[in-house]
């Protein structure tokens, strides 16, 4: 087992966050929320936080937030220079740097040399993108630099993919050779209403969430709005967001004659925002690509179902059938639309899906994406300072382990990887071993204190791990077909409940059933403080 040091304070003490922009730029979007919820949850840990950004004529070069600094220099090409610069100036006082690559990489790795943890943050693939930017020289370029730079100066530094999409293209497209964590961001809260009780408007009503930017294609939507109007008269579509496309788009809009049928209103403050989600039927969206897909999960956050062709990163937010639908490329979104909406007309049948809708999204938080991000620095300067210290054989295979709660001895503490993650089932433990195939799962599970005998007991379940368990390891490994019958496990002592349909609705303490508490877990719990002396001394 790897074991990386103490988070120490001193000369060492920076977190550098990188990325083409911050959240107060004009032009910010999910990636940008990201990068600043990591930094405002590691300052608040007493880090050093360091987010640099590029400059915005209406911003300050320098300013202190939520307890880190955004440092502002250069324009939308230059900031990847001036970033370089000053990390090889400033090297001896960082500790580790998350790299967030929004098509080009800051190339961290070159300037703080070696034993630097340096993590890479993939958002989505761009190199069908470049397109939608720039001429065709300018975009090889691009596709250049997200690839073959990047696959030659990362190396084997570990990866944080937002989505299983963005994990395969990573490796297929990219060919990066390090270790890709698929650790998804978290979302703001989940609507404060009962379930079941949103108060949507009592004509069909229709949301799509974004930048208004090419590859969102939203003009396919408007499109199919004449089609829709037809069977519909009293339709409505709302656009929030905003972005390049907005003036083309509102052409399009007076093109095609539907008037007060289309609002676009621009970017709008959370609450005003998170009220229109609500009163909608269905959010719809054409985006060609997503990183994970944060309007699916603001919507779904409001209790509102989505509809979304079958492409990488939204099909991955999409339970299809269960949190919205998902549709194959090329399919007309007009008679989808409509049938849907027929559907959702059954109110019982909407709010049905809307609280299936609540319940997968909040199961992302920030608390557990920043945690998650936080094990993995740490396993990463382990694995810098001890490279040969890893005894687990690196795989792109994942394997889920379901240990029934009466097989677990009482006395055994449970030592697992910082990077693997584990959850309290309806009926035993699960637990995600990272970059581990079956093969290799049960030799992991007896380094993390299981007997052998347990280990090899029938009813200990070991099956290869899906893309959606990556996300989020769900109801399969359970003897049940219910809804979050699987949840993070808190921290040590807490305890948790799961009302959902199919959960026992008892509280359960972490690697316990409901009728007795289970073994301790050492720095594995995804509600346990990482970066604290208490997870240091575990490891």
């Amino acid at each position: 087992m790897v074991r990386p040091g103490k988070w120490r304070r001193g000369s060492r003490s920076r977190l550098v966050i990188t990325n083409w922009r911050d959240e107060s730029h004009p032009k910010s979007g999910g990636a940008e929320t990201v990068c600043e919820e990591l930094a405002r949850w590691f300052a608040g840990r007493e880090w050093n936080v360091v987010l640099l950004t590029s400059a915005s004529p209406e911003l300050a070069s320098t300013e202190e937030r939520n307890g880190f600094t955004v440092r502002r220099r250069g324009g939308r090409y230059t900031v990847y220079l001036w970033t370089f610069v000053w990390l090889v100036v400033h090297r001896r006082s960082v500790r580790a740097v998350i790299d967030s690559q929004n098509g080009i990489p800051f190339f961290a790795p070159l300037a703080v040399g070696p034993r630097t943890p340096v993590l890479l943050l993939l958002h989505q693939i761009h190199r069908g993108l470049f397109h939608h930017y720039f001429g065709p020289a300018q975009a090889r370029v691009g596709q250049w630099l997200e690839s073959t730079a990047t696959r030659s100066l990362y190396g084997d530094r570990a990866v944080v993919a937002v989505s299983p999409s963005t994990r395969t293209g990573a490796r297929r497209l990219i060919r990066l050779k390090g270790e890709i964590f698929v650790v998804p961001p978290g979302c703001h809260a989940v609507s404060a209403e009962a379930p079941g009780t949103r108060a949507r408007t009592a004509r069909p009503r229709l949301v799509c969430i974004g930048r208004l930017v090419p590859q969102k294609r939203i003009d396919m939507l408007l499109e199919a709005m004449p089609a829709l109007l037809r069977e519909f008269p009293d339709l409505d579509l709302h656009l929030l967001g905003d972005g390049p496309m907005r003036s083309d788009l509102e052409a399009t809009v007076e093109r095609l004659a539907l008037g007060s049928a289309v609002m676009v209103h621009g970017a709008l403050e959370p609450e005003a925002r998170d009220e229109v989600i609500r009163s909608a039927w269905l959010s719809v969206t054409a985006s060609e690509s997503e990183g994970w897909g944060p309007g699916v999960v603001e919507a779904n956050a409001q209790g509102v179902p989505v509809l979304a062709y079958r492409r990488p990163g939204l099909q991955d937010a999409i339970r299809h059938g269960d949190t919205g639908w998902l549709i194959d490329e090329g399919t007309p979104l007009a008679p989808e639309v409509a049938a849907l909406l027929r559907s959702l007309e059954d109110r019982a049948f909407a709010d049905q899906i809307g609280v299936r809708a609540q319940r997968w999204v909040a199961r992302f938080t920030w608390e557990e994406m920043a945690q998650q991000v936080s094990r993995i620095l740490l396993a990463e300067e382990g694995r810098l300072a001890h490279p040969r210290d890893e005894r687990r054989s690196r795989s792109d295979l994942s394997s889920v382990a379901m240990i029934p709660f009466d097989l677990i001895p009482e006395d055994v503490v449970l030592r697992f990887r910082p990077t693997d993650r584990m959850f309290v089932g309806s009926d035993g433990q699960v637990v995600l071993l990272r970059g581990t195939d079956t093969e290799h799962a049960p030799d992991a599970l007896r380094r993390a204190g299981l007997p052998d005998r347990v280990v090899r007991d029938p009813a200990v379940r070991i099956t290869v791990a899906r893309p959606a368990d990556l996300v989020s390891p769900d109801a399969s490994m359970d003897a049940t077909d219910g809804h979050d019958v699987v949840r993070s496990a808190e921290a040590p002592g807490d305890s948790i409940r799961d009302d959902g349909p199919g959960g026992s609705g008892a509280a359960m303490s972490q690697c316990g059933g409901p009728d007795r508490p289970g073994p301790e877990v050492a720095g594995v719990s995804p509600g346990a403080e990482v970066g604290t002396d208490a997870l240091d001394e575990a490891l």
